[in-house]
């Protein structure tokens, strides 16, 4: 029974303990105007800050105590596309009543409060009384109006923030579906262009292909992995690389321990691997080098420890080689998924260092 009193207020948009220190500000807030006026109308009997301050507390800590009533209100008027005079005229009654019982309960305490403090009591059905509750009962009407509009705000906020995050998550998806036939497309031409040449090692591509290929159906669904799991991706992709290129390449890996476990979004630092190969390991006669580095460095412009992803390759000038058009289709979409997961909260960049290497950089907020 007292779990399933206690329940309402926790569908409450606004926690009951704000509410309750919300009450406790606006109980002082007037009983200070109280105060302000008693001197400005010097009136010739002492101000009591206890019993007014004791009055409008209990006024308004009733209005966090029926809290979930006004909540039910505030929810029969939410917009449902159409206008419905039923509706109004229910909300419009159950705001009277409501108002009418709070200050019914309000009036009755205060009349407590005086007994005790003069050992007179009204009489409840007086000519007094009953003014006293008629326009009481119209300013408690709107208190409740204006707690019905602050629970409109929070739930329109809350509804528009869950729209935002289901729009980005779409956008994200879009984003990371285009990424998927890119790297397929690429991976399935250069295993293509080797199953000439040599049949073998095109059978322990297709067999590492599978294996990344499960990797992407197992994180598909997630928008953040851990740092290893990225890492673990890359290494798959650049063995199966290592299987066309062999000698052609030599890949190395520095990686802080500590990083492993951070977070960071799907996919994001594979595309700069792709391009390193496709740019700087395809037109390599002689031995290529490509460098991992993944490490938590101060970063000057995100004025914070972050998370530093540098990929580096080196580039031959020195041969015929064509180079390839690339769409720029991952380079794009790593800055467009960095704006959604970080706004304007990260570093990328990428460009030769030298003619001879090129750099790449990501650094992100540090996610656990």
């Amino acid at each position: 029974m007292i779990k399933s009193f206690f329940s309402y207020y926790k569908n409450l948009p606004i926690s009951i303990k704000k509410i309750v220190i919300a009450a406790l500000f606006v109980s002082l807030f007037f009983t200070l105007k109280a105060y302000t006026n008693h001197l400005i109308n010097q009136y010739n009997y002492p101000f009591s800050w206890l019993l007014t301050s004791l009055k409008l507390l209990i006024t308004y800590l009733f209005w966090a105590i029926l809290t979930p009533l006004a909540y039910f209100l505030t929810q029969t008027i939410q917009d449902t596309g159409k206008f419905n005079i039923v509706k109004v005229f229910k909300f419009i009654v159950g705001c009277i009543l409501l108002a009418i019982v709070h200050q019914l309960i309000a009036s009755r305490v205060d009349d407590v409060i005086n007994y005790v403090n003069s050992g007179y009591l009204k009489n409840f059905f007086g000519h007094n009384s009953i003014v006293v509750l008629v326009i009481g009962s119209f300013s408690s009407f709107i208190e409740l109006l204006v707690i019905i509009a602050i629970f409109l705000a929070f739930d329109y906020q809350k509804k528009f923030i869950k729209n935002q995050k289901a729009l980005i998550s779409s956008q994200l998806n879009a984003l990371r579906m285009q990424l998927h036939p890119h790297f397929l497309f690429n991976t399935l031409h250069s295993i293509a262009a080797m199953i000439d040449i040599d049949t073998n090692n095109a059978q322990k591509m297709l067999t590492k292909l599978g294996a990344l290929l499960r990797s992407m159906l197992e994180y598909d669904a997630e928008q953040l992995v851990t740092v290893q799991d990225e890492l673990n991706f890359i290494k798959d992709y650049l063995d199966l690389e290592q299987v066309r290129y062999q000698d052609r390449v030599t890949i190395k890996y520095s990686v802080a321990q500590e990083a492993l476990p951070l977070k960071l979004p799907n996919m994001i630092f594979q595309p700069l691997v792709e391009n390193a190969v496709k740019y700087g390991i395809i037109p390599t006669v002689d031995n290529g080098h490509i460098q991992i580095t993944i490490t938590l460095e101060y970063s000057e412009q995100l004025n914070e420890n972050a998370l530093m992803m540098v990929i580096t390759n080196t580039y031959n000038i020195n041969n015929s080689y064509i180079k390839p058009l690339g769409t720029g289709v991952g380079l794009r979409n790593i800055k467009k998924r960095l704006q959604q997961f970080y706004p304007n909260r990260f570093e990328f960049e990428s460009d030769f260092i030298t003619p001879e290497l090129y750099k790449a950089k990501i650094v992100l907020p540090i996610i656990k």
